[in-house]
């Protein structure tokens, strides 16, 4: 997994290495009209441009393996619980399992806490009421349960109404700027109407499209949709560290010979065929506070910054989503993000090749909730480090 060290070590693997912002925060806001002005895949950086069948093909396999992992049965081994008493369950959910089941009734935790925990509840305590909140699929980390209905409604009042703590910790593609420690990224969040269910970033040409999508939909007899307005979204972020992901091959069998976005490559000595080489391809670690709660909140303002989270299947490079967080002129990326560089294509396409090779799943995870407890008000405060 990721090793330490300093970007300023890194060569040319950030391409906007330009900036020359001297603050040690970044308020990333919009302070600009974004406008529409290429729907092309090339990147202005790197000038990598990928096939539209590639992205096709690679959008295809990531949800039939999303399928595939949402309905594969789990184990007693995947139920790791942190707390339980008479009122709550707190457990540790790992990347690739459902938090509940939807409306295809797949396996999930809380099937798994609802099975278990059943005999304890009273009689009018349905799964469903358990719910409280809830992570992505791949997603992992810290979720609480309810076990009684005064409970459920305790804790949902505490999330709604912003009385929960609670922050993650994230794997980005690319280094952000060696000047940036901390910012907050305010942009606002529209369903993306092109790409449905994903979420996006709103401009001014996102919103009159959706508003077209609608009333194409109710023309031809879906009445009931409706354009919905975007939400204002905030997230806060600190840079934790850094970092480099590492991976050896073979000179002669290494298949990115335009590959200068690496680090640097050290020999490590003889292998069948050539010499093996050892790439750093630089990450950065870093703490999310969501001061919004919306859908996809911190994949996609991570993603609008240039630095998707790695290992993202729906708003990384081959996601289903909508590239860069729905912006599609980079020169406006450029002015709306400030104090930052942004990863290039080509660096994130040998991330993406990282990835597939460990076997690896988004790199999300939430690390610390702290909340009230519904029956005693004490604070509690769990906290689960991540696995990458």
């Amino acid at each position: 997994m990721p090793t330490a060290g300093s970007s300023s070590s890194s060569s040319s693997t950030n391409s906007n290495s330009t900036t020359t912002s001297r603050t040690k925060t970044a308020s990333i806001i919009p302070t600009v009209t974004a406008t529409t002005t290429t729907t092309d895949n090339k990147n202005k950086d790197d000038g990598i441009r990928i096939p539209e069948t590639v992205i096709q093909y690679e959008r295809q396999l990531r949800k039939t393996q999303a399928a595939s992992r949402a309905s594969t049965p789990l184990c007693k081994t995947q139920l790791h619980i942190l707390h339980n008493d008479e009122s709550v369950v707190v457990v540790n959910k790992p990347s690739g399992v459902l938090t509940v089941p939807g409306i295809h009734s797949n396996p999930s935790i809380l099937t798994m806490l609802y099975d278990k925990f059943q005999h304890e509840m009273e009689s009018t305590m349905k799964r469903e009421h358990m719910i409280v909140h809830r992570l992505d699929m791949d997603t992992s980390g810290i979720v609480v349960f309810a076990k009684t209905r005064e409970a459920m409604s305790k804790l949902q009042s505490n999330f709604r109404e912003k009385k929960v703590s609670k922050y993650y910790e994230a794997l980005l593609c690319g280094h952000i700027h060696a000047n940036v420690q901390e910012g907050i990224i305010n942009l606002p969040l529209q369903k993306d109407h092109r790409y449905p269910p994903f979420m996006r970033v709103a401009t001014p040409q996102s919103e009159q499209a959706a508003k077209q999508v609608v009333q194409d939909l109710n023309h031809a007899g879906w009445k009931k949709i409706i354009k919905k307005n975007p939400k204002p979204s905030e997230t806060r972020f600190q840079v934790i560290g850094r970092e480099y992901v590492v991976t050896a091959t073979s000179s002669t069998s290494f298949s990115h010979s335009h590959d200068h976005h690496q680090d640097h490559a050290v020999v490590l000595g003889a292998a069948a065929g050539g010499q093996l080489q050892e790439y750093r391809y630089p990450v950065t670690r870093v703490r999310l506070i969501p001061v919004t709660g919306r859908t996809h909140q911190l994949r996609v303002h991570c993603a609008a910054i240039g630095h998707p989270i790695l290992g993202d299947p729906a708003y990384g490079i081959f996601g289903e989503a909508a590239r860069n967080g729905g912006f599609e002129d980079e020169n406006v990326m450029d002015r709306l993000v400030e104090s930052t560089s942004r990863a290039t294509v080509d660096l994130q396409l040998s991330l993406d090749k990282y990835v597939k090779e460990q076997g690896l799943v988004m790199c999300l995870h939430a690390r610390e909730l702290r909340f009230l407890h519904p029956r005693s008000g004490e604070e509690m405060c769990f906290v689960q480090p991540p696995d990458f």
